[in-house]
């Protein structure tokens, strides 16, 4: 199994950060990471623990199909889910934390596990799963900030 943790401070208050990353998460995942191409709920209702989602990606220029299901919604405070892909699957875990006056600290960990040969090649993957992690914080930061702003939230 490989585990990667990393974080991020963004200037809005949880409510917003949770609505950009969790309520709209499959409107807005796309924003934040290019490799997805598709995404699109596939249970009735409103986002909570139990949504499910068909997730279609880029993996080395092939399009590559997966479900994702939501295990976890706490509005303003957590977020997770899991996303299958044939012998790959990715737990994502997300952490809203008030900071301060209006701020949010946004703590992003995953889990990857992989069955077959990709399980000995998972761990070489490592510094891309650290360098996307981070970049994905940056745009969430940046995509949060601009339309809060643009709602005349600041």
């Amino acid at each position: 199994m490989l585990r990667l943790q990393a974080a991020q401070t963004i200037d809005r208050p949880p409510d917003q950060v949770f609505r950009y990353v969790a309520t709209d998460h499959f409107a807005n995942h796309p924003t934040w990471d290019p490799t997805i191409v598709e995404l699109v709920q596939t249970s009735a209702g409103p986002m909570g623990a139990g949504t499910t989602a068909r997730l279609v990606r880029l993996d080395r220029g092939k399009q590559v199909e997966g479900t994702v299901e939501v295990v976890e919604y706490e509005p303003d405070r957590r977020f997770a889910a899991i996303s299958r892909f044939g012998r790959f699957v990715l737990q994502q875990r997300v952490t809203f934390e008030p900071v301060g006056e209006g701020s949010t600290r946004l703590t992003l960990a995953i889990d990857a596990e992989a069955a077959g040969l990709m399980r000995f090649i998972l761990p070489l993957f490592k510094w891309v799963f650290r360098q996307t992690m981070g970049e994905s914080l940056r745009w969430i930061k940046d995509g949060v900030e601009r339309g809060a702003s643009r709602e005349g939230g600041g």
